[in-house]
């Protein structure tokens, strides 16, 4: 008897065990409410917290996001927000939001509401937390690829602006694209990004720091010989520019004259092409040209040396030295006058020309030689020089070969620099004719 009562106590006391046991399965049942964190403002990203629940583990949970009105009261489900975040809509605004937390174990489930939170404030524009960077390598024909940095208020788009820049001075190429290969006309500057971030409320820039210098892909024009300036310095005058002696094959050249000061210092652009009249402006400063040689792969520069400073214009009818005459100026006849008018003899006559630069002022010191046509109806002169005037005066001997009627005399003229080459430089040809009888 006494084993078999020990048994009934031991079975007893495993029923009651047991029943504790299962006793202890129970519900959710929660225990502090959930909890919302983040900005009360549209654009911003709330994230619930699912507060603390007791019950058997494991327990899930499931959120679902409520609209209020402006107290906190008459709230209703908002449609598709059922994800532990919610982005704020700009429809929440002077609204409040809160979240349902629904707990599920084995043994059921159980809901629990959090505080609203503070009224909807108004959304604002990104603002960049960390700039933009460029990756990839500086050099023509290789991509470089922008990162649009870190941006506070959840920006929904971006734009890009490539920028080549030359020190600080940069300017907008390339497409909005985030990817950007720079080409021949980039060589020798450094190139910048600058992104455009945008969401409902607004947009805002940010930009890149520099990459290094892009190199070429290939070799670029080297300069050999400076470009230089030929033409009279003078108010009225052309200057013209030779491109001077480059490598590497350029195929075109741009030209950038500049104004300086009378050192050749302190220059400012103020016309291009390969030729440039100089004007009032120019008077007293000196003048330079960069030439920009440009091949396949990129663009040299040089600079010629300066000018002497420019004069002023010579005044209507007032003579210029031939050695203010300089290419691309050039001498002309510019009238002639014989006495006698018209031979009638073989004394010897007079012949006057008139020399002149290309904008019409009378040169002094030009050297003048006339040949009669045909040959040895006349004797051979030598040169004459041109006076204070222009003019210069050739006497004509005859010879006893030339007609006396019926006929003409044809002189060939030349009026020349003294130095230059007898048919180079500034000199200049005509051919005139006096009637003989």
């Amino acid at each position: 008897m006494r084993r078999g009562v020990v048994v009934v106590l031991v079975t007893s006391v495993l029923l009651v065990g047991g029943a504790a046991h299962a006793a202890a399965k129970t519900a959710p049942s929660n225990t502090s409410p959930p909890t919302i964190s983040g900005t009360a403002r549209a654009a911003e990203t709330l994230t619930a917290s699912s507060g603390a629940w007791s019950g058997t583990t494991p327990i899930t949970f499931a959120y679902r996001w409520q609209r209020c009105n402006s107290d906190g009261n008459a709230c209703t489900a908002i449609t598709g927000a059922d994800n532990q975040t919610y982005v704020v809509k700009s429809g929440d605004y002077k609204r409040r939001v809160r979240v349902s937390v629904t707990a599920t174990n084995s043994d059921g489930s159980a809901n629990a509401v959090s505080a609203p939170t503070d009224r909807i404030d108004k959304g604002v524009a990104p603002s960049n937390t960390a700039l933009p960077t460029i990756s990839g390598t500086a050099k023509a024909g290789q991509t470089l690829t922008a990162t649009n940095g870190s941006w506070a208020h959840n920006p929904t788009s971006f734009d890009y602006q490539w920028l080549r820049c030359a020190g600080d001075n940069c300017d907008g190429v390339g497409r909005n694209r985030s990817t950007y290969v720079p080409g021949p006309d980039d060589v020798g500057g450094t190139m910048r990004v600058r992104v455009r971030a945008r969401n409902a409320f607004g947009s805002e820039t940010a930009t890149s720091g520099a990459t290094g210098v892009v190199s070429p892909a290939g070799p670029l024009p080297g300069n050999t010989a400076a470009p230089r300036i030929t033409g009279t310095p003078r108010d009225g005058q052309t200057l013209a520019a030779g491109t001077g002696s480059w490598t590497n094959n350029p195929s075109r050249y741009a030209y950038d004259w500049q104004r300086c000061d009378q050192v050749g210092n302190s220059c400012s652009s103020f016309g291009s092409g390969q030729t440039q009249r100089l004007s009032p402006s120019d008077v007293g400063h000196t003048i330079r040209v960069t030439v920009a040689a440009t091949n396949q792969y990129g663009t040299t520069r040089a600079t010629s040396a300066p000018t002497g400073p420019v004069a002023a214009a010579v005044t209507s009818g007032t003579a210029v030295g031939v050695e203010q005459v300089t290419p691309p100026n050039r001498l002309t006849i510019s009238s002639v006058q014989f006495v006698p008018r018209r031979l009638t003899s073989r004394a010897g006559f007079s012949a006057r020309f008139r020399v002149s630069e290309a904008n019409g002022h009378p040169v002094r010191g030009a050297l003048v030689y006339a040949l009669g046509l045909p040959y040895g109806w006349v004797r051979n002169s030598p040169e004459a020089v041109t006076g204070g005037d222009g003019w210069a005066t050739i006497q004509i001997f005859p010879t006893r070969l030339m007609p006396l009627r019926r006929a003409a005399l044809v002189l060939f003229v030349r009026a020349r620099k003294p130095g230059d080459k007898l048919l180079g430089g500034v000199s200049t040809r005509r051919l005139v004719q006096v009637r003989i009888g």
